[in-house]
């Protein structure tokens, strides 16, 4: 009989009984217990504010994972706002408000679950544009150094994403986010994050497409990203609403429409 195979103490359990893990079940994600694991270390003040978080390597050989999971798992943090990465530096513990969430806030499928139709496709574009929409007009009202940061990131994660051919979900949906969190209104936050199922998969798919599409078509998209950033940095927050709209009804539009369906911003 084979021996199990030995885990270092970090190893994440989906059959743990640590009483840390009593709150997941057991249906969650891999990355869903990490992004737990890590916020129970930042309340535990094993990573205090303003501390560096280990490299993807060192965390995936701490936990027994692969580093997409590292990857996916620091995404979540950084989308409830425990974490800010900092391009060519690394990932860092932030200022935080009440304790971590005993089930990770950023999977609420029991709320939005995943879409089964184009239909869904549609009306979750419709939906996004009008939240997202004044999210983006109060962002442009509130919005601080650190958030106009924290947008930035996610906007040059993007580019990364465009110019290394790969799809970007997971900066496409924190730069929406970031902009909800601009805002101050806690709860243009609390939608995105518990929209983050249907959302994905609208990024996914729009993004997936744009693939398959020219460089120009790519950048085009990108440069609807910085119009919303350009709005809230400079406090237009009518250009902002207008833009962000804009851009959701585009992506909308690029899926059933193809690479010309866009409308004007």
């Amino acid at each position: 009989m084979a021996s199990k195979p030995v885990k270092s103490p970090d190893s994440i359990d989906p059959d743990s009984d640590t009483p840390g893990w009593m709150a997941l079940s057991r249906a969650a994600s891999l990355s869903d217990k990490l992004t737990v694991r890590i916020g129970q270390m930042i309340d535990g003040g094993e990573l205090a504010i303003g501390d560096k978080l280990p490299a993807e390597s060192d965390l995936a050989e701490r936990f027994g994972v692969s580093r997409p999971i590292i990857r996916e798992a620091l995404s979540r943090l950084r989308s409830q706002g425990l974490i800010i990465s900092r391009r060519g530096s690394g990932s860092y513990v932030r200022t935080r408000e009440g304790p971590a969430p005993a089930v990770p806030v950023a999977r609420a499928e029991t709320m939005f679950g995943p879409l089964n139709s184009l239909a869904q496709v549609k009306k979750c574009f419709q939906f996004r544009a009008t939240i997202e929409g004044d999210a983006a007009y109060y962002a442009s009202q509130k919005r601080t150094p650190e958030s106009l940061a924290e947008m930035k990131i996610a906007l040059e994660r993007l580019e990364d994403a465009v110019a290394g051919q790969m799809v970007g979900i997971s900066p496409d949906y924190e730069f929406h986010v970031a902009v909800a969190r601009a805002s101050g209104n806690e709860f243009f936050e609390t939608i995105m994050r518990q929209l983050r199922t249907p959302v994905e998969f609208t990024i996914n798919l729009a993004r997936s497409l744009s693939l398959t599409r020219t460089v120009e078509h790519r950048m085009t998209i990108q440069g609807e990203h910085v119009g919303i950033y350009n709005a809230i940095e400079a406090g237009d927050g009518e250009t902002a609403r207008r833009v962000m709209h804009s851009h959701l009804e585009n992506a909308c539009a690029r899926i059933f429409d193809g690479p010309d369906g866009s409308v004007s911003p």
